[in-house]
């Protein structure tokens, strides 16, 4: 069974960067001498999916850093032609339910979803986000991209925690997962 973790980092707020994209306000944590358990996290996974933003983000680092794990970046544009596409990327556009009917088919048991929020808003609504791994950093920026995107209609769901980790810097990672079945009540 292939299960999609949505692990992030926002703000006390529920910001994943500024109004215009900005991380800057991540970056005094960055420093602080720990990957609050990505290296981990990164170990079981199998591929990942992003949006056209956070794909620009994670390719301005320089070298690919997610190796040669197949990902997805959906968008509607067209895919960069000047050569800079890492051979693993698929590009293009696709609905939550089709990637994960394809994942299963190529046995993926972990896909990271990387970002932005409007892609985890997508999924979030669809019932296909199964753990959200939250690192909240203790900011508020009263403006910027929500964590699932622009607040749309969707039916309850229900989260358990499986994990937390308060760090000495105000940083508190958190690990849910989503209950199938709703909780009975008595």
């Amino acid at each position: 069974m292939t299960e999609v973790t949505y692990y992030v980092a926002a703000t006390l707020d529920d910001f994943i960067a500024g109004p215009s994209g900005e991380l800057d306000w991540l970056h005094p944590f960055e420093q602080a001498g720990t990957d609050y358990g990505l290296a981990d996290f990164m170990a079981g996974v199998d591929a990942l999916v992003m949006g056209r933003t956070t794909y620009a983000v994670a390719h301005s680092f320089g070298d690919w850093p997610y190796g040669e794990r197949p990902a997805w970046v959906l968008s509607h544009q067209d895919a960069p032609t000047d050569g800079s596409l890492p051979p693993s990327v698929f590009w293009g556009a696709a609905q939550p339910h089709e990637l994960v009917a394809q994942w299963m088919d190529r046995d993926f048991r972990q896909v990271w979803l990387v970002g932005g929020g409007q892609l985890a808003g997508q999924f979030l609504r669809a019932g296909l986000v199964d753990h959200l791994m939250l690192a909240t950093i203790p900011v508020t920026l009263g403006s910027g991209l929500p964590l699932w995107g622009v607040p749309q209609k969707m039916a309850p769901q229900h989260w358990t925690l499986q994990a937390h980790q308060a760090y000495p810097n105000g940083v508190l990672t958190q690990h849910f997962k989503r209950v199938r079945s709703a909780p009975s009540c008595g």
